[in-house]
């Protein structure tokens, strides 16, 4: 199965998307746009645009940095910026920025960083900063939003208004889950089905029921999302079945082939988004990510916790939001109270 191409060429881009590519590379702008909008797209071709522009003027080395928040963002840039001229070297993951001054600063996922690290960045430009974000996908509360980035560091602020990403199904479904209720008016993609959702017998049966998915359909372009990297023990909130982990053991016990994003002290794997093997990520590790299908898997989430629901709502909207074309969801107890909200006429109940 042929993947979808994420990063379309300039002559592809819409006019709003335009009009941003087009500004200055010595201008700074914060730049905001929903799940899907291009705003990695129009990070990386400004960065692109900045090395040519250094080629040009006869310059050995174009002097700026792409930051990211998370290590699987920049090794899924990575893998599909082939065409494209600058080094990849100049895509840094955060804790690898070392402040030294330099002339562009290119900051994607901005709505996660701190106000002292947003700081760090504006003091390390010479010439200008973009950012780019969306305050509806804020994981962490340290993070600042994007409306209050611009206003912070006094820079002026556009905005993306297509979704080129979901299908206008999915965007129906997901618009309940955040505070955009104009999502679904904003996708140009039209898709063949809505939202699944299946309760199975044990959370064996949910991970049995995803392989046999991913084989019939020939799914080839996965991700498998879940709220934590390892397991836990001790309380509802805190459920073994929710974790990386969990999958990983139960994926190598019955023999199907993945990769998975999880660390501790002990252990790292780490993901090939050239490669068509599912990919099992928490959802704040899929931030930035696009994967034509899907799968949420134990979704008993017990939001009658607030401490889980003020920590997972947003991050279950980024998972929800990473999908180009197929969303599944499972559960084997009650359904998550995070989707209560939802009309049973945005997705169907197999």
């Amino acid at each position: 199965m042929t993947r979808e191409k994420w990063l379309i060429d300039p002559a592809e881009l819409d006019e709003f998307q335009r009009e941003i590519l087009d500004l200055g590379i010595n201008d700074s702008y914060v730049i905001k746009g929903c799940a899907g909008s291009g705003k990695t797209i129009l990070a990386l071709h400004r960065a692109n645009d900045i090395y040519i522009d250094a080629l040009v003027e006869g310059r050995a080395k174009a002097n700026f940095s792409m930051v990211v928040y998370t290590v699987p963002l920049k090794e899924f840039i990575r893998s599909g910026i082939m065409e494209l001229d600058f080094p990849v070297q100049q895509i840094i993951h955060w804790e690898k920025w070392d402040e030294s001054l330099i002339d562009y600063v290119i900051v994607d996922e901005a709505q996660d960083f701190s106000k002292d690290r947003i700081d760090a960045f504006n003091n390390a430009k010479i010439k200008s900063i973009m950012l780019y974000g969306d305050s509806q996908q804020q994981l962490y509360a340290e993070g600042m939003s994007i409306e209050g980035i611009a206003e912070y560091l006094s820079i002026p602020q556009k905005e993306l208004t297509k979704n080129y990403r979901l299908p206008k199904e999915i965007a129906s479904f997901a618009s309940h889950l955040c505070e955009d209720k104009d999502l679904e008016s904003k996708c140009i993609k039209v898709g063949s089905d809505k939202p699944r959702i299946k309760k199975l017998a044990s959370w064996q049966k949910e991970l049995d029921y995803i392989i046999e998915e991913i084989k019939t359909r020939n799914y080839t372009d996965v991700a498998i999302l879940v709220p934590y990297n390892l397991k836990r023990s001790g309380g509802i909130k805190n459920n073994l079945n929710h974790s990386v982990e969990q999958i990983h053991e139960y994926f190598q016990n019955v023999g199907f082939i993945h990769e998975c994003k999880m660390n501790d002290k002990n252990i790292t794997f780490e993901l090939a988004f050239d490669s068509d093997n599912p990919k099992v990520m928490t959802f704040h590790s899929s931030k930035g990510l696009q994967f034509e299908t899907v799968f949420i898997p134990f979704c008993d989430y017990p939001t009658h916790d607030k401490w889980f629901y003020d920590k997972f709502q947003n991050p279950f909207y980024v998972a929800v939001t990473r999908t180009s074309k197929n969303l599944y969801i499972t559960y084997s107890t009650r359904l998550s109270q995070l989707l209560d909200d939802i009309p049973t006429t945005k997705f169907d109940l197999l």
